[in-house]
């Protein structure tokens, strides 16, 4: 008996991969944004250049049609770390939803079999108050946070993010530092490609008529350096590779220039590659999968039981291996939540997809991969089977989790009531669906185009301009929440205050307990001189939105810039209490200490800091900041050059920089205050550039 339980241990152990003669696979999962599976060269594009992309898919399966679940950052994510569709975890959309801990993730599952976990994660979708982060036992998202200039991240029109580059960085340290006696599990999300599309030299001057193909190439140099990392360290042949996208991009296909409003394969469509190190030959699959298919794949590669509640599938290996018929749905609340459009959702089947909409449509995908022959009228019993068979699916895929609370916004929860959508969350009964007295997506592309162009405006700092596109978008839906916010935003920049006054109560009219519009009336009572009101604003956004991180610390600046200190102090605590990881709230509570007289609880919290993001920008800067401050000049010019090392264009930390230098009579404070002054992003910074530095020398911020 025990010889057999010897040999049954061994068999184990072979499995899973734990005996020392066969170590376990490592796991590397990119994941790049926005990225069309057709601006790849290993998917047939001639006019970009993505070696290491390719170089990697000539030593894997190339999955020729991969679809996305839902095609928006958070959601997609969550269905590619649970293997889940939507509708069974909830997430619909990227804000004002949150990932469940009852979920159970791909990295929860590998951390509990024994792997090291770690993501390196781009912009702010994707940030750990989503509770994507869960099982990740180290998780960086320390990208420029809006929060740095005093502004809430959901009062942009584009999300805070970090480049490819700064993205690779930290993941190439850690993979240096980590303890190589256990497997890891590493992931890379990479948002260059998402607008607006600005790659740096040399790549804006080679893709200076596709910018976006240019922010892929820099995507691939970064790819390329992972790679190289793990050859050096002779890891590259005993790690499964599998890279992705989350969603494509519309780039203009079917009217739309980005995406998440509507369901065509240019924003659904996604490259996926799977390296298996064991496997190590080219080989593709023209038939359909789905990103749900990734956790349950790479689990059964390894030899780890896969979770229940996991919908996704084993992915194919060849065309033979594929069973006909899967049906595979995607859906996109986008115009219904941020718009009050109609949802819309689609399904994929062998050579058929069909869309249902208020005016549904259906297109054979093999003879017409462009989908623009809509076979709606010519076929309709294949679209009614199709549209019964989109309704199964959906009803298949429902979560039979208990709700967790708060994760999902109360104006997101009413929103998806309105909608049909009821139940616990990610539940959905059989009102889900299209709503045919709603406007058609579809048909309001147009009022989207135009609403895209003026948030672009404003991002690029013409608010004047935008205006004027934004009253024109608007007399095509003037009852769209979300362009009257960002015409609200656009009136606050030019300083227009009975505009952006009146716009706020317009919008407010429609929607009472829209969190961003509460969010923008702070800055319209500070105008009229209620700081109370504006403070019980700022309160209002937390009620409508508990669970948002961004906006307990905009509350945390609010009181701490008011000189409400001890009470700032209260929330940084309260935040750091429910989530000690946050970093911006770490940073802030360690300012606020200092700024209180508290120099040796600031130094020990900027310590520990540090300790847990060693590369964390603006932690080094204050640090540097209170050096200064305590006359230690060279440390304080060590720890800002540390900054600009992660952030060449900080302006901030060159100030500090150039300060430090004068205060040493060294060279190079010239040049410090010249790129300060290069780097400014605000007209008081350019004040004091020019006052301190440019044209004085003195020594303070």
């Amino acid at each position: 008996m025990k010889w057999a339980q010897a040999i049954l241990l061994l068999l184990v152990l072979i499995v899973t991969g734990t005996c020392r003669s066969q170590p376990a696979l490592n796991i590397l999962l990119i994941t790049m944004d926005t990225t069309r599976a057709d601006h790849l060269g290993c998917y047939g594009y001639e006019a970009i250049s993505t070696p290491n992309i390719d170089r990697i898919a000539q030593e894997g399966t190339v999955y020729d049609r991969c679809y996305t679940p839902v095609p928006i950052t958070l959601p997609a994510h969550t269905s590619i770390m649970t293997g889940t569709y939507p509708n069974y975890h909830g997430v619909h959309e990227n804000n004002g939803f949150y990932v469940a801990a009852q979920l159970e993730t791909l990295a929860e599952v590998l951390a509990d079999n024994g792997y090291d976990t770690a993501a390196f994660v781009a912009a702010f979708p994707l940030d750990s108050q989503t509770g994507i982060d869960q099982g990740f036992q180290h998780y960086d998202d320390s990208y420029p946070s809006s929060l740095e200039e005093g502004k809430h991240p959901l009062l942009r029109g584009f999300y805070d993010e970090r480049s490819a580059p700064d993205v690779v960085s930290p993941a190439l340290n850690w993979l240096n530092q980590r303890d190589r006696r256990r497997p890891f599990f590493a992931w890379t999300h990479f948002f260059d490609p998402h607008q607006p599309y600005n790659p740096p030299s040399p790549y804006r001057e080679i893709y200076q008529n596709q910018p976006y193909d240019g922010e892929i190439a820099l995507m691939d140099e970064a790819i390329g350096q992972l790679v190289q990392q793990l050859k050096q360290q002779g890891l590259w042949e005993n790690t499964l590779v599998v890279m992705m996208a989350d969603h494509g991009e519309g780039l203009g296909d079917h009217g739309e220039l980005t995406h998440a409003l509507l369901l065509y394969s240019s924003t659904v469509r996604v490259p996926l590659i799977v390296r298996d190190p064991r496997q190590n030959k080219a080989k593709r699959v023209t038939k359909p999968v789905c990103s749900v298919d990734v956790m349950p794949t790479v689990l059964e590669r390894l030899g780890i039981r896969v979770p229940d509640a996991v919908q996704g599938l084993m992915l194919p290996t060849t065309d033979d291996d594929y069973v006909a018929g899967r049906s595979i749905p995607t859906e996109s609340l986008y115009g219904a939540m941020m718009h009050g459009w109609s949802p819309i959702e689609r399904l994929t089947e062998d050579d058929w997809m069909y869309l249902d909409a208020p005016s549904s449509k259906l297109y054979h995908t093999l003879t017409d991969p462009a989908e623009q022959s809509d076979l709606i009228k010519q076929e309709p019993q294949q679209s009614q089977a199709m549209q019964s068979r989109l309704k199964q699916s959906w009803s298949q895929y429902q979560g039979n989790i208990e709700a967790e609370e708060g994760v999902i916004s109360p104006e997101k929860l009413a929103r998806l009531a309105s909608l049909g959508y009821v139940g616990n969350f990610g539940q959905s009964d059989v009102q889900r669906g299209v709503k045919k007295e709603l406007t058609d997506p579809y048909h309001a592309i147009n009022a989207f185009r135009e609403l895209n162009e003026g948030k672009q405006l404003i991002e690029a700092g013409n608010s004047a301009m935008a205006v004027p596109v934004l009253l024109h978008a608007k007399e095509l839906d003037k009852k769209d929440t979300y362009l009257l916010m960002f015409l609200a935003i656009a009136y606050q920049n030019l300083g227009q205050w009975e505009q952006f006054g009146s716009t706020l109560k317009e919008l407010l009219d429609i929607a009472p307990d829209h969190v961003a519009a509460h969010l923008l009336t702070i800055d319209y009572l500070l105008q009229q001189g209620d700081s109370d009101g504006a403070i019980n604003a700022l309160k209002r956004s937390l009620e409508l939105d508990p669970k948002n991180q961004a906006t307990q610390l905009f509350l945390a600046r609010f009181l701490e810039d008011s000189g409400q200190y001890q009470d700032a102090r209260l929330v940084y605590e309260q935040l750091l209490e429910s989530s000690p990881d946050q970093t911006v709230a770490a940073n802030g509570y360690a300012t606020l200490l200092y700024r209180l007289g508290e120099a040796q609880a600031a130094d020990h919290q900027f310590s520990q800091l540090l300790i847990e993001q060693p590369y964390y920008a603006p932690a080094l800067l204050n640090l540097a900041v209170i050096r200064h401050d305590q006359g230690d000049y060279v440390e304080s010019n060590r720890l800002a050059q540390r900054a600009l090392d992660l952030r060449p264009n900080y302006s901030l930390a060159w100030e500090v920089r150039a300060m430090n230098l004068d205060a040493l009579n060294e060279a190079g404070s010239k040049h410090a205050w010249q790129m300060a002054l290069k780097f400014a992003r605000d007209a008081a910074s350019v004040t004091r550039i020019k006052t301190n530095g440019i044209e004085g020398k003195t020594t303070g911020i």
